[in-house]
């Protein structure tokens, strides 16, 4: 795949609605590409808080996402129910990533981080799926502020199960002190 192909992929991304938003009732929700911009400045921010490889962080954040220019946005759980087997997310999109990544020169090197991402098996890839979540609470408290959609406590459930590090307990705790204190000023 020429450059050229694998720029327009990754500009399919600003077209690509995150379905968490949508399936919420989110009208205009943002795209894969504005969640992981946000992500990859999360990660260029705080990576030197944790101690980590912030380059390796912001790689992992640009392309944890990238799959999705060419299957969509496909979600593991919605609620509490799974959607989709992990296994099969992790089959397609290791599959699509590999013709994606084809013909650059760093090919292996990406698919290596997307890899890594995937498997959480180092700090950098767990801090990382834990900055995803981070962001989709910021998303959610926007909407919550903008559009008062119906509810959107499910989305701050599923960030309350996958952040573990106290550091970022501490931020997401901030966040719902912000939006208690928006619900008890509509109310």
């Amino acid at each position: 795949m020429s450059l050229i192909k694998f720029l327009k992929i990754v500009g399919k991304l600003k077209k690509v609605k995150r379905t968490g938003w949508l399936v919420a009732g989110i009208k205009n929700p943002e795209s894969v590409a504005e969640h992981s911009y946000r992500l990859a400045v999360l990660s260029m921010v705080l990576g030197k808080k944790f101690n980590l490889n912030t380059e390796k962080l912001i790689k992992m954040s640009l392309i944890h996402d990238l799959a999705e220019g060419e299957v969509g946005d496909l979600v593991l759980e919605r609620g509490q129910k799974q959607v989709m087997s992990p296994k099969k997310k992790l089959k397609l999109e290791k599959d699509v990533l590999k013709k994606i990544f084809g013909e650059l020169d760093d090919k292996d090197q990406y698919l290596t981080l997307w890899q890594e991402t995937q498997e959480l098996k180092t700090p950098e890839a767990r801090i990382l799926k834990q900055l995803d979540k981070l962001e989709m609470i910021m998303q959610a408290l926007e909407y919550e502020g903008e559009v008062n959609p119906k509810n959107l406590d499910e989305f701050w459930t599923n960030a309350r199960k996958y952040l573990k590090n106290p550091k970022l307990l501490l931020f997401l705790e901030e966040l719902s002190n912000l939006r208690n204190q928006k619900r008890s000023q509509n109310r």
